[in-house]
């Protein structure tokens, strides 16, 4: 749906139509109410125009840090995500071991057991021999 918006920025009369809600585009045109007429304060023969292409530079460095920085961000989680895929992979294959390694050492057990009963067997078999 789009909105038509009316504001008032550096004493000039501005509609806009636009999807966004009014509330935000109030917002953005008080803003930049506020840092031109704060240029024009600080110097009071600057005119309107300069004033707001100032604001615009201003603004444009701020987007262009911010979008790089974001950019940054996502090339860090990136990389996060890459770490632990290949840490999720490695806890995998160690599990993978150390179930291996559990069943062999059962199976010792196991072994071990017999071995010992055999053991007792033979020797009870000695002790009953004359």
């Amino acid at each position: 749906m789009v909105n038509k918006v009316r504001v008032n920025i550096a004493g000039a009369q501005y509609a806009f139509a636009t999807t966004d809600s009014e509330k935000y585009i109030t917002s953005l045109a008080e803003k930049l109410d506020r840092d031109i007429g704060k240029l024009m304060e600080a110097n009071p023969s600057l005119p309107v125009t300069k004033a707001a292409v100032f604001c615009a530079m201003d603004y444009l460095d701020e987007y262009q840090k911010s979008t790089g920085s974001a950019e940054n961000m996502r090339s860090q989680i990136q990389d996060y995500i890459a770490d632990a895929a290949r840490a999720r992979s490695a806890e995998d294959k160690l599990r993978a071991e150390n179930e291996a390694l559990r069943r062999e050492a059962a199976a010792l057990r196991e072994q071990l057991d017999r071995l010992r009963r055999h053991d007792k067997d033979k020797e009870k078999d000695k002790d009953r021999q004359p």
